[in-house]
């Protein structure tokens, strides 16, 4: 969590807050509004960053922005009085934070505004670790915990703090911060204020313990994240000395927040750290070098699952709420000796039976790999979603479509489509979060990996640039995750043959063999091809595809429903239900199906329109 008052203090972003009161509005992400970008639906707690000659009518805008909670707005170039002065008029109007940055709308398009999502992001895990470090106190507490949870707050937050209990200073962190404190604890109900060294105070009760306080002293005003680590001790130091008045849901919360926080570390690649978390609260249960994941789907009762889930991991894995499917469970399962997840996941699916309950395993993965095996874990779900068995493991590695093609010839395509990315400074890190975007919708890939479905939007848009790719056309996000798939699995050909074409690598025989079985299946009944055919050819567009073939839209999805058993892929299906990013498609399922479909097609076409700028 960071707030524009972090942002003002960075002189790269050459930022300006003229309004104090505003300043501690909380910025997860930067939009950009130019001739080329327009700010989404959803803006809240994001900033917005034009130039003043592209806002058009400024009182709309600021409107929409003080309606969408939006954190403020930016207007780059150091704009001068005259050019200020109305729209500033118009911001007090809507109560809206307007900020100048001396630096350009292209400075911040090309830099400034990636750099801002990073700061973000990484105040929300200095957060989470911080959290962390606190619940570990009641998980082993000291000699004196008192004193440990007083040093660790003055430690993290370079703060003077004072513990007082019944009124009486228990513990000071320096032993000089009673000092500073003291005018303010002769009246601590009178909440936060400076005191007389001019540092900012803050009183935080001790819940169930009358008159007994936290109060600290920083040298600015204390941020939101800052606000919570105070309040969060303070409950930290009321479980510790009052037990038996608690029922452990104040920890119950603190411990889903941090098991989320480390699955979304995992997800990105931050192993390391995720390891580090995760020994606050249960040591030892990352220390190994594979992991597997399963899904668990719910269709009700998700809370109720949850809590058997608990009882059978019972801290052996971590289950954690799906931040982006409200109907999934995602458990990872560190490798041990001597453990059966598959087992545990049984007894859960055996204990709901009645009410749908399904799941799809991974197989064992690296640690670095989590993504990888989130990704299979909800393959196999799929697969289980239209087969009897409720349960679906992969026992084996099957081989995907990157395996298909043709090892060296794929290479050479994939590395050429996505060379502007190999050869970036940050391609490890482009890479991991193209590859996560587009295996998901927009908004569910950000819920996924705890940042603004606008920040997915933007890195996504600049990638697809680089590759003169189109990021809204979904044959372009198909061909791009097939790149992402063959460089994931055979790495990348630094000579960038301009030689190879898609289209040579989909007619490929390997490719062939390979489509006729995944087809095989539709062959009973001729209208599902010609209906899949058609819709593939028309860009997944059901009313077109209903005007070609003239029968009703409704028959068209029905047709596509009908064959989702046959090939085991959801394709038409919203899966789960969402109404967020209706435009887009998950690839998993039309992903192999738009290949296949390629690869049987008459030599005379018409073939799916995939783009190919490989020979560009």
């Amino acid at each position: 969590m960071i707030d524009v008052r972090n942002l003002s203090a960075r002189p790269e972003l050459g930022l300006s807050c003229p309004v104090e009161r505003f300043s501690e509005r909380e910025v997860r992400c930067v939009q950009l509004l130019s001739g080329s970008d327009w700010i989404e639906a959803d803006i809240e707690n994001a900033l917005i960053v034009t130039a003043v000659g592209f806002i058009g009518d400024y009182a709309r805008l600021l409107e929409t922005l003080a309606i969408r909670r939006a954190a403020g707005l930016v207007l780059t170039g150091a704009p001068d009085a005259d050019e200020l002065r109305p729209i500033q008029q118009a911001a007090d109007r809507y109560k809206v934070l307007v900020l100048t940055s001396t630096r350009t709308l292209r400075q911040w398009k090309n830099t400034l505004a990636s750099q801002v999502d990073q700061l973000s992001i990484a105040a929300g895990r200095l957060h989470a670790r911080r959290l962390a470090a606190l619940l570990n106190q009641l998980r082993s507490p000291g000699p004196d915990l008192v004193e440990t949870v007083a040093a660790l707050v003055s430690r993290e937050l370079n703060a003077d703090v004072v513990v007082s209990l019944d009124g009486q200073i228990r513990t000071a962190m320096p032993p000089t911060a009673a000092i500073n404190l003291s005018s303010v604890l002769r009246d601590p109900y009178r909440g936060q204020r400076t005191t007389p060294a001019g540092t900012f105070a803050r009183i935080e009760p001790i819940p169930s313990l009358p008159d007994s306080h936290l109060a600290i002293a920083l040298l600015n005003p204390p941020t939101r994240s800052e606000r919570e680590l105070a309040s969060h001790a303070a409950n930290v130091l009321s479980l510790a000395l009052t037990p038996t008045r608690y029922g452990g849901e104040e920890k119950n919360q603190a411990i889903t927040r941090i098991n989320l926080a480390v699955f979304q570390l995992l997800m990105t690649g931050h192993v390391t750290d995720a390891q580090r978390v995760m020994a606050s609260v249960l040591p030892g249960l990352l220390d190994t070098e594979e992991a597997r994941v399963f899904v668990i789907e719910c269709e009700q009762n998700r809370d109720a699952v949850m809590a058997e889930a608990e009882k059978q991991f019972s801290g052996t894995a971590l289950p954690i709420r799906c931040p982006a499917y409200p109907q999934h469970i995602i458990t990872v399962m560190p490798e041990h000796p001597g453990r059966d997840p598959e087992h545990a996941v049984s007894q859960i699916l055996n204990t709901f039976q009645k009410i749908g309950v399904t799941a799809g395993g991974s197989l064992p993965r690296s640690l670095g790999r989590i993504a990888d095996a989130y990704v299979e874990a909800l393959d196999a779900l799929q697969r289980a979603n239209h087969r009897a068995e409720r349960m679906v493991v992969n026992a084996s590695r099957s081989p995907g479509l990157a395996d298909i093609l043709p090892a060296s010839m794929a290479r050479a395509w994939a590395s050429r489509v996505l060379a502007p990315i190999l050869t970036a400074p940050d391609a490890h890190e482009v890479l991991k979060s193209l590859t996560l975007a587009l295996e998901f919708k927009t908004g569910a890939a950000a819920r996924i990996l705890n940042i603004h479905r606008n920040t997915v939007h933007r890195r996504v848009t600049k990638a697809f640039e680089s590759m003169r790719y189109q990021p809204d056309r979904t044959l372009d996000r198909i061909a791009v995750s097939l790149a992402l798939q063959v460089i994931d699995a055979h790495g990348p050909d630094t000579t960038y043959d301009n030689e190879v074409s898609l289209h040579d690598l989909l007619l490929s025989q390997p490719v062939r063999a390979w489509a006729e079985k995944f087809l095989r299946p539709l062959a009973a009944d001729e209208r599902h091809l010609r209906t899949l055919r058609a819709w593939v050819q028309n860009e997944f567009d059901v009313g077109a595809t209903a005007a070609q073939l003239l029968i009703a839209p409704r028959t068209v999805r029905s047709w596509i429903k009908d064959a989702e058993p046959l090939v085991e892929k959801d394709l038409i299906t919203i899966w789960p239900v969402t109404a967020e990013d209706n435009e887009e498609q998950r690839l998993s399922g039309i992903r192999p199906l738009t290949v296949a479909l390629y690869a049987t097609s008459l030599p005379q076409g018409p073939y799916p329109a995939l783009p190919d700028f490989a020979s560009a």
